[in-house]
Order: C-alpha cells, then structure tokens, then sequence
C-alpha cells in the first residue's frame, strides 16, 4: 500500500491523438482522462476497446506524469516532519497529501498546483533527509505538469 499520484496529458483534448474507436462516446472527464460517455449501458468489450486506444493514444498513453510519492511509512514520516515544523505552512501537504498514505480518488485542482509548488519548495528547503528530497521533487513535477496542462493532481 502507498500513495500514487499522476496528471493526465492533453494530447486527447487538444486532438493530437489518432481517431478514437467510437467519437460519439468520447468524453474527457475532470481529471483529464479520456472515457466512454454512459449514454445507456456500455459493455466491457467497448470499455476494451476503448482502454487500447488510449495505452496507444499518444507517447504518453493519455498520462504525462505518474510518480509513487512513497509506501505508508514514507509518507507518515513526510507527514510527521511536517506536523513538527510549522505545521501551518503547509496546509495543502498536511490536508490534502500526505493526510494518508493510500487515500484515492481525490484530486488537487491546477487552481491549487502554485499554492502546492510553494509548500513544496519550502519544505525542500528544511531539511537533508533523501526520503523527504524524493518526495519534494517527485511533488514538484506534479504540481507544474498540473500548471501546465491545467488538470489536476490524482491520487
């Protein structure tokens, strides 16, 4: 168990990618992702079908970023080293990341990246330790491919 994160690209939206298999059914949902409208029921061959089409989509395969920001453990001591130092300058790390070392399906929206990248930075700069530098970067490509492309950060 771990916390994942990723940004999805813009190469569906922005038409960059090959004729999809079924346009009518295309849509791009708030995270960025390419899915099938649930215009009545979708069977699994066409969900398949689909699936195929973004892995092969674009050199991205539809993800322009995707990082493992650390195991349950890593992530407690990110928390912990946070809660310890002026846990009140960085309130998006503490709330909204490292709140949990599995949480999912809960997102940080671009809007919220710059505020993200500045905790970030700011926390880089408190310590040595190679666990927390790892996770400060692996954060900090994720808060600017979410600036970049302005979808959010997934967990």
């Amino acid at each position: 168990m771990g916390l994942d994160a990723f940004v999805c690209c813009n190469c569906i939206k922005e038409g960059k990618a090959p004729a999809h298999p079924f346009p009518e059914l295309l849509a791009i949902d708030k995270t960025g992702e390419a899915i099938l409208r649930k215009e009545g029921e979708i069977s699994l061959n066409l969900w398949l079908v689909h699936d195929k089409w973004c892995r092969k989509s674009c050199a991205h395969s539809g993800y322009l970023i995707s990082k493992r920001l650390g195991n349950i453990a890593a992530v407690a001591h990110v928390r912990e080293f946070l809660e310890r130092n002026s846990s009140h300058d960085f309130p998006l790390l503490i709330e909204r990341v490292v709140y949990d070392g599995t949480h999912c399906g809960d997102c940080i929206s671009a809007s919220d990246a710059p505020q993200l990248l500045a905790e970030t930075q700011r926390l880089r700069g408190l310590t040595s330790d190679p666990l927390i530098l790892q996770f400060t970067s692996d954060v900090t490509e994720l808060a600017e491919a979410s600036i970049s492309t302005g979808n959010p950060i997934v967990f």
